[in-house]
């Protein structure tokens, strides 16, 4: 192999110096400049990435906080209306019960006044269906028909006597 003669070495090392000597200019003049403006760009993008998201993920939490105070007034706003509600149905059902309340004292004023009237009614009846009956009994057993005036005094006598 004529790299590993030994003669030839010094002339080898020359040209290995001259051709890492242009690799060396044409890698500085054509290929590191693509590769510096590949990576700048690259760097550039990320930066602008990193400066895009950051403005984002700030926009973000902005939207975060925005959207968290409007679902705490939308809380606050529903519990007030629903204690507000609350309170509106309460008092009316108190106002309902109070005027329910009324009405049934009323009817119950009435029918308790019905019933007294009827009851005089029927004790006014009582009276008279018992004189006329004890007379009847009395003209039956005895044979003689007794006197109205007594008979009712005796009735009025024994009403009274049982109330």
């Amino acid at each position: 192999m004529p790299q590993m003669n030994s003669d030839d070495w010094p002339t080898q090392i020359a040209w290995l110096i001259v051709t890492f000597a242009a690799l060396l200019i044409v890698m500085w003049a054509f290929a590191l400049p693509r590769v510096r403006r590949v990576l700048d760009r690259r760097r550039e993008r990320i930066s602008s990435d990193l400066s895009r998201a950051e403005a984002l993920k700030a926009e973000a939490e902005g939207a975060l906080k925005a959207y968290q105070a409007a679902l705490a007034d939308a809380r606050a706003k529903a519990q007030a209306l629903l204690a507000e509600t609350q309170a509106r149905l309460d008092k009316e059902a108190a106002e309902s019960r109070a005027r329910l309340d009324a009405e049934l004292a009323a009817k119950s004023a009435e029918a308790e006044a019905r019933i007294r009237r009827a009851r005089d009614e029927v004790m006014a009846n009582l009276k008279d269906v018992a004189a006329d009956a004890a007379r009847d009994v009395t003209r039956r057993l005895i044979g003689i028909e007794p006197d109205r005036a007594t008979v009712d005094a005796a009735v009025s006598r024994a009403i009274a006597g049982r109330n």
